[in-house]
């Protein structure tokens, strides 16, 4: 996206992708794989407030994304974020 030529300037975007990567990593399950408990408190507080109208049924899956994380740490890829460590971005004015 920044070689693309972002419509917000490089030091902004750079520091969002920071923020981001610091709510995924690291991920005791693996990289996209949502917890069951999660999946399941998120559609109960969704049903308690009217966002959906009945408790989902057979939504939650997670066996693709187990499979591909199998598949990535078989090539040796970090899937965990066990070595990530948040950047420190320094954003100037004009965003260079």
């Amino acid at each position: 996206m920044l070689q693309q030529g972002p419509t917000l300037l490089k030091g902004h975007q750079t520091w969002q992708m920071n923020e981001i990567n610091a709510l995924i990593w690291p991920n005791k399950l693996g990289i996209g794989i949502m917890d069951k408990s999660a999946f399941d408190r998120t559609a109960k507080i969704a049903k308690q407030f009217k966002v959906i109208k009945k408790t989902p049924s057979g939504a939650y899956r997670d066996d693709l994304a187990k499979a591909a994380v199998a598949q990535l740490k078989s090539q040796g890829v970090d899937v965990y974020g066990k070595n990530w460590k948040k950047a420190t971005i320094k954003v100037t004015p004009g965003g260079k």
